[in-house]
């Protein structure tokens, strides 16, 4: 009869059931959940101590301070992200993902975050004063088969003789022994190869290569699900910001040695 009573009593305030239950969290107050596959660095990776840190890792945490949202990675194997994404088990996919016209049809995609460099690398006695079509007309060309990097080749230098092999390590080996005149691929893997290899001695960067029609890659994008127009409108935003005083830069400079595009 007592809790009766209090149901009538209550009743009688006017309290709905919602109404005794805590608050909602406001949606713009709730932490972005990024979901990454932390195995890649210098992009995103685990420390010893099993710390999530990276190139993305550092600047998604930017960009979520510039769009005032607190942020927190969760780590998923590779062929997880997308059904976690979908399943709404986080709210984007920061990963080193390609942008594809699959990918625009299925998501919303961020503006590129990273594109990674096309770059020449040559013998030190040979290097090329351009690097224009003209200048480079029956200069011979070596690169990873299949690649976007041979892709590129053949699109700009139609002229030049172009050789791709089954690793970039047998390119730059041609190289080495004076097989071709250049080699062209990624610019992290390049440097590398420049820095560590005994055989790379004989070489040096030749330049970047320009590609104005995204023939190697549009590069990297966060991917958002197809109704979050809004939130990729912030992170595009927040980036361009980033970009333009010199932040982005400094972010690239912890991971890299050469600038991104």
């Amino acid at each position: 009869m007592v809790l009766l009573a209090l149901g009538i009593a209550l009743s009688g305030l006017g309290f709905a059931k919602n109404e005794l239950s805590l608050p909602a969290v406001a949606e713009e107050e709730k932490p972005l959940v990024l979901l990454t596959e932390a195995a890649h660095p210098p992009y995103a990776y685990l420390t010893d101590k099993g710390e999530m840190v990276g190139f993305e890792i550092d600047l998604v945490n930017a960009i979520c301070a510039r769009i005032k949202r607190a942020c927190v990675f969760k780590h998923r194997e590779f062929d997880r992200l997308v059904p976690s994404l979908l399943a709404g088990k986080g709210d984007a996919i920061v990963s080193s993902l390609d942008i594809t016209d699959e990918r625009r049809e299925k998501f919303t995609l961020s503006e590129p975050y990273f594109r990674m460099p096309a770059l020449f690398v040559a013998r030190k006695d040979e290097v090329p004063k351009e690097l224009t079509p003209e200048a480079l007309a029956k200069v011979s060309i070596g690169a990873l088969r299949d690649s976007p990097y041979a892709s590129l080749a053949e699109a700009r230098f139609p002229n030049s003789p172009l050789s791709t092999y089954p690793t970039q390590i047998e390119a730059n080996l041609d190289l080495a022994a004076d097989r071709i005149d250049l080699v062209i691929g990624d610019e992290m893997s390049l440097r590398d190869w420049l820095k560590t290899a005994p055989e790379a001695s004989c070489c040096v960067a030749a330049g970047r290569v320009e590609d104005p029609d995204r023939v190697a890659g549009e590069g990297f994008a966060v991917v958002f699900r197809k109704e979050e127009d809004g939130l990729k409108q912030k992170f595009d935003a927040a980036l361009k910001d980033l970009r333009a005083d010199g932040a982005y830069a400094a972010i690239a400079r912890k991971y890299f040695d050469f600038d991104p595009l």
